[in-house]
């Protein structure tokens, strides 16, 4: 084989060969070098190139064979200056590893490098340096790419406008953000290392434990719950908190990521706004002053305070300790001695203060030796320390010119401390409730008044009573021993008569007024033929009618139902009603007595053609003693309120219809013997006699 074939043909162990189509050995290293993408090159002691790869055509332009003998200075350039002090060192004997950015020849973005100068020794003397340089750009941008998407992830988190926190799986604090340590009032330092369980309420800690589990576990994708923190110092806040997980690519948590917002304000407000909705229909519905503070102090201790107390200002200025509540059961021990203390009211106490001023008063966070100079007896003392007080809120209850009390709101350490809005909410918890006291106690007057007119009326009626009826038999007996002569002495009988009469009627008006305004008017009701009835009562009126040479006339169908009705009361309402019509039609008028039956009822009406009532008379015609004229009186004024109180306790109603000269119509209904409800006792119709039912009229 002549030495271009030995030169071609390798024998390779085993036998093999590689054909004369192959590189030879010595020329596979080259290739191998010439085909990094890495620069290779070696530089002798004078820093001039004694070998160098393809990639440096493709770094900087040049290729190898051109580079070899040159100074490396010539290669790199303003480079150099930079990479000297790397160069300089390899010649010691010492390996240099760096980065730098290499321009690109063709104009395109520079190159990112990682350089290695490796000193090459032999007994001691170093002869040169080898050089390795790789590109490391995806790296440098993978890097940035990581460096921004950590700086977007810092500021996300640093500048949210919430709270937000890494948490580890076992609930410490990793990384926390200035929004959140604003929230619990630690400083980031301090709050790292601490845990979530920590600083959450512990009524709502098991809520929170229970849902991290599952978000864990993998149940959930994240999960949202309102809860209680505890700041630094125990002041509670409320906040709204959404929690979610980063995992491992093998699906194991890593960490929680929470989302933390301050929802005390808005549930404060929410707070305030429900107290004050729900306080108005709580004052309107009662008119009992024991009643009224039952009711706020309840509903104070439910909303807004952790205790609360009550004091009653009388009309004397006298100070009585009213209610004391607390909203914790646990707690509840307290009111009782509270309650019972005994305070000199011109020395100093939680309300004393806003009485005598009639301003609110605004106490945070006092101090034992506050307590101390507030305290009137070592008993005293003990009970304020006990509340624990963190702040409170003490405001007069002021109705017009008058103070009637005065409440206190306690918040207890731990709670949220009151503030000026809180004041600004006891303010119209006050003025409501003031109102509603001394409406109360006008009402509380009012009643004791008609007890005592009624009592002083009924005595009246009683003690009229005997002499009246003794006047009336003795001017019966009177009229039949003058009956022979039939001279003037019959005819002051006649007289005193008839006054005994009217007096004895408006006695008797004047005690059912009384009955109807006390709910004590009674009716026996029963079934009662309405046609027959409405007959009977036109009649007995027929003599009053002919005596003012009034037409009474009767109006009704020949069948008419079976009324559920009292006999004597319903011609009390017919009497009044005819007798009222006939009394101001006169003489050549016409009085119209009808009934007409109805599904349920009977609607009955007394019609007359005089004058009219005028439209501004006519909201006032029920009350009574009202009449229109008061100079020209007929009677007491008591004939319309009276059949209104009589139809109302059959369960009916009364109204009138007019207009000035066209006459008026007063017409009302009673129910039906076969529609009346199953609380109008007795059987069905048609089953039977049916017993007397005895109803009392509402006080209208």
């Amino acid at each position: 084989m002549d030495e271009l074939t030995r030169r071609k043909v390798l024998e390779l162990p085993g036998g093999h060969r590689l054909g004369p189509d192959l590189p030879a050995a010595d020329d596979l290293p080259r290739m191998a070098v010439d085909r990094l993408s890495a620069m290779v090159a070696y530089w002798d002691a004078d820093q001039r190139c004694r070998f160098a790869n393809l990639a440096y055509e493709r770094w900087f332009g040049i290729r190898p064979q051109d580079l070899i003998g040159r100074h490396i200075r010539e290669l790199l350039g303003p480079l150099y200056v930079l990479n000297r002090p790397y160069i300089e060192g390899a010649l010691r004997g010492e390996p240099q590893e760096f980065e730098r950015e290499i321009p690109d020849p063709a104009g395109g973005p520079a190159r990112h490098s990682l350089a290695n100068y490796i000193p090459d020794v032999v007994d001691g003397v170093v002869r040169g340096f080898f050089v390795l340089v790789t590109e490391i750009s995806a790296v440098k941008r993978t890097e940035r790419a990581l460096r921004e998407s950590e700086e977007r992830f810092r500021l996300t988190l640093d500048e949210a406008p919430i709270g937000m926190a890494l948490v580890g799986t076992d609930g410490r604090f990793l990384r926390v953000n200035r929004a959140l340590c604003d929230i619990l009032g630690y400083p980031a330092e301090e709050l790292v290392g601490m845990t979530f369980q920590a600083v959450t309420h512990p009524e709502d800690l098991d809520a929170d434990l229970a849902l991290a589990a599952r978000l864990a576990c993998g149940e959930i994708p994240r999960y949202a719950l309102e809860k209680r923190y505890i700041r630094k110092g125990g002041a509670i806040v409320h906040i709204k908190l959404s929690g979610s997980v980063l995992r491992a690519p093998d699906g194991r948590p890593l960490h929680f990521i929470a989302q933390v917002e301050d929802v005390t304000e808005h549930r404060r407000n929410d707070e305030e706004q429900h107290f004050l909705a729900e306080l108005g229909p709580v004052l309107a519905s009662t008119l009992d002053e024991d009643e009224i503070f039952d009711r706020v102090i309840r509903l104070a201790t439910r909303r807004i305070a952790d205790f609360c107390i009550l004091d009653s200002v009388g009309d004397g200025g006298q100070v009585e300790r009213k209610r004391v509540a607390s909203r914790d059961p646990a707690r509840e021990w307290l009111a009782e001695p509270i309650l019972r203390v005994q305070l000199d009211r011109s020395g100093p106490s939680l309300l004393s203060e806003a009485i005598r001023t009639r301003q609110p008063v605004l106490l945070q966070r006092p101090s034992d030796e506050a307590l101390v100079a507030m305290a009137q007896s070592p008993e005293h003392l003990r009970l304020l320390r006990a509340l624990e007080v963190a702040s409170m809120v003490a405001v007069p209850l002021v109705a017009g010119e008058r103070v009637v009390g005065a409440i206190a709101l306690i918040a207890s350490q731990g709670s949220r401390a009151y503030d000026a809005r809180d004041v600004r909410l006891a303010q119209e918890l006050s003025w409501r409730t003031a109102v509603s006291i001394q409406n109360a106690r006008l009402y509380a007057a009012a009643r004791e008044a008609t007890r005592v007119r009624d009592e002083v009326l009924a005595f009246v009626a009683h003690d009229l009573r005997n002499p009246l009826s003794t006047i009336a038999m003795q001017a019966t007996l009177l009229r039949r021993r003058a009956q022979p002569r039939a001279g003037t002495e019959a005819d002051s009988g006649q007289v005193i008569q008839r006054a005994a009469a009217r007096m004895t009627r408006l006695i008797e008006d004047l005690l059912d007024v009384s009955r109807i305004e006390a709910g004590s008017l009674a009716v026996e009701q029963a079934p009662l033929e309405a046609g027959a009835f409405l007959s009977d009562c036109v009649e007995s009126q027929r003599q009053l009618a002919e005596a003012v040479c009034a037409d009474l006339r009767l109006e009704a169908p020949g069948e008419l139902p079976q009324l559920w009705a009292d006999r004597d009361r319903l011609c009390q309402v017919f009497e009044n009603l005819v007798g009222n019509a006939l009394k101001f039609t006169g003489g050549a008028g016409r009085v119209t007595v009808g009934a007409q039956a109805r599904e349920s009822d009977v609607l009955f009406w007394v019609r007359d053609t005089g004058p009219g009532i005028p439209p501004d008379h006519l909201p006032h015609l029920f009350d009574r003693f009202w009449q229109a004229r008061r100079a020209e009186r007929q009677g007491a004024g008591l004939g319309l309120p009276i059949a209104r109180g009589v139809v109302t306790a059959h369960g009916g109603r009364i109204w009138v219809e007019s207009r000035p000269g066209d006459g008026a119509c007063f017409f009302f209904t009673i129910p039906r013997a076969d529609r009346r409800g199953p609380d109008a006792g007795g059987g069905p119709p048609g089953s039977g006699p049916a017993a007397p039912v005895r109803r009392s009229a509402p006080a209208g």
